[in-house]
């Protein structure tokens, strides 16, 4: 082989993995930060809206997740999160709210007032995953989204790395099923139905997780079977993880509250839109495939493939057989030092590492690592194959 020809090589297999993140794959695509100023709105005059959306395209339905949040200097180190910051625009706008349909709340605090550390592209190929991240005081904090083949809804996993004690969890979930009653002027019949309960509007219950770990949320005016509506949405959580569930399905917002045990760190939820779906085919589809789909989203490894492929150590191994040889330091040049510099970067930050002072959980990549490992990590993949052309080129 000729030097050119492997130095082409080389660049098509190693250098040419050096964006800094995978922001744009066959499962999920993430916009640019899209900015507006507020009219008067809540208080918040000629502030600045800040806006980024992420776009998934497997499944049955195009699913769309967003974060939002008032980012203007007047708050200071905080962000406004003004309805919610995170939602759920696609594939409709009604069911799990586009303007904020989950909030995370810890020792009564919700991280929304936090600025986003990161809403990263995670996998995108066999599966899609999205990543966003908050360092809220009481703990890292990551939502991660899982949407996979085939699959009309999407799996969530909200990670929580504590970095004081954690009295309390609370997952917030609110939706407008099918409809924008009060907007649109007009009065509905909003429910919720469980394995355990039937919940009407008006109601506020609080009934145990452990009968009541999945919810269809629809309204009996606005039913596509009555030629009203877009159809109703759902979730469901583990039981295992929860302790109860309230549930109150207002007039027009319908909520829900999941309160969590706190010394637990890994949560896990599905989300789904049935646009075009009448209540009744939903409510017996779920009936027979909920047992499944709990088995599934129990089961299922929410680790990227980057994180989880990943040997660091064999990578130092690569860079400490790279300066062995002078020849192949001259041929690998700044790129060679570029990758130590990025070992010596995460030295303390192993994903693999565990923090038992924090309440880390054994075998769990830890937060703020694996977010560091994700938004870099394209670069360094094909180091090892540099290494190998390098001292091909070497002669060795």
């Amino acid at each position: 082989m000729s030097r050119l020809c492997a130095c082409m090589v080389l660049i098509v297999l190693g250098w040419g993995l050096a964006a800094d993140e995978p922001q744009v794959g066959a499962g999920v695509s993430l916009s640019p930060p899209q900015e507006r100023t507020l009219g008067d709105y809540g208080g918040h005059g000629n502030h600045r809206q800040r806006t980024i959306t992420a776009s998934f395209s497997f499944g049955k339905n195009p699913y769309a997740i967003s974060y939002q949040a008032c980012i203007d200097p007047a708050h200071g180190e905080q962000v406004s999160p003004l309805e919610g910051y995170i939602g759920m625009p696609q594939p409709v706008s009604t069911g799990w709210y586009h303007g904020g349909f989950l909030f995370v709340q810890l020792n009564g605090q919700d991280i929304g007032t936090t600025p986003l550390s990161s809403m990263t592209v995670a996998e995108s190929g066999d599966r899609a995953i999205l990543d966003m991240v908050w360092h809220h005081a009481i703990a890292n904090v990551r939502v991660r989204f899982l949407g996979l083949p085939n699959h009309d809804g999407l799996y969530c996993e909200i990670a929580l790395e504590p970095k004081q004690e954690i009295t309390s969890i609370v997952v917030q979930a609110r939706c407008y099923p099918s409809f924008f009653t009060s907007w649109n002027h007009r009065d509905g019949a909003r429910r919720i139905w469980t394995p355990g309960a039937l919940v009407e509007q008006g109601q506020d219950v609080t009934v145990l997780a452990a009968d009541n770990w999945w919810a269809v949320c629809y309204d009996e005016v606005f039913d596509v079977a009555r030629g009203e509506g877009d159809g109703p949405c759902a979730l469901m959580l583990l039981p295992q993880e929860a302790a109860d569930v309230r549930f109150n399905p207002q007039s027009y917002p319908v909520d829900t509250w999941i309160t969590y045990r706190p010394d637990q760190r890994r949560l896990h939820l599905a989300f789904w839109k049935y646009p075009g779906r009448t209540n009744a085919d939903v409510l017996a589809e779920m009936t027979v495939d909920a047992d499944t789909i709990r088995n599934e989203l129990a089961t299922t490894d929410f680790t990227p493939a980057a994180v989880k492929d990943l040997d660091i150590a064999a990578l130092r191994a690569e860079v400490e057989r790279a300066t062995q040889s002078e020849a192949v330091k001259e041929y690998l040049g700044d790129r060679l030092a570029e990758v130590q510099a990025w070992l010596a970067g995460i030295q303390g930050h192993d994903p693999n590492s565990e923090r038992p002072e924090l309440g880390h959980v054994p075998g769990f990549p830890r937060i703020e690592a694996e977010e560091k490992l994700l938004a870099s990590v394209g670069k360094y993949y094909g180091f090892m194959w540099e290494v190998r052309l390098a001292e091909l080129l070497a002669g060795l």
